[in-house]
């Protein structure tokens, strides 16, 4: 057999030796199975903890629970669920399973959420608050003036410029005009 027919029929990743070997395993009378392409997953890739809860493919220990997450638990696809809340220091609280735009006035397309905030230095689109798998980003908008983040644990805070993203983790604030909004865990 040519190393050309050979790496033809080779399934993608298996170098030429590895077929064959695989081949004698099997026996002349057995076929390797074919490879099926996977299809596209509709939600989100989770790893459920032992009491059910859906959580990011990296948590070693669920982020409602606490409970642990072995590394070889099965990767499921899970629909998308609030990620986090936002904490409004007026008490305003809003969960996060999609884009937020928040600002005096926001107008968005493509299903983003919106959230008008009244303050004092708030534009009319200040921030938005991105929902991705399970990481959440914040953007600051071109917002006159600009958008701040504190981590938790850490004193001060850091603007954000313009366009620009930047991850956001549970127990950060973020500080916009004369308003602040907190990263909180969802808890259904």
């Amino acid at each position: 057999m040519s190393g050309a027919s050979e790496s033809a029929t080779a399934p993608v990743g298996l170098p030429g030796s590895e077929l064959e070997a695989r081949r004698v395993a099997l026996g002349p009378e057995r076929r390797p199975l074919a490879l099926r392409p996977v299809p596209p997953l509709d939600g989100i890739p989770a790893k459920r903890c032992p009491a059910g809860h859906a959580n990011d493919l990296e948590a070693m220990q669920c982020r409602l629970c606490g409970q642990a997450i072995g590394v070889a638990t099965p990767i499921v696809d899970v629909p998308p669920e609030p990620l986090a809340r936002i904490l409004l220091e007026d008490g305003t609280a809003v969960d996060l399973d999609t884009d937020l735009l928040i600002g005096r006035s926001p107008s968005a397309e493509n299903g983003t959420e919106t959230l008008t905030v009244a303050g004092r230095q708030v534009s009319r689109r200040h921030l938005l608050i991105e929902v991705r798998g399970w990481r959440l980003r914040v953007r600051d908008v071109e917002s006159t003036n600009g958008t701040f983040l504190s981590r938790q644990g850490e004193r001060g805070r850091r603007r954000i410029p313009d366009g620009v993203t930047a991850p956001v983790h549970l127990g950060d604030t973020i500080h916009f005009g004369s308003r602040q909004a907190l990263i909180v865990a969802y808890a259904p």
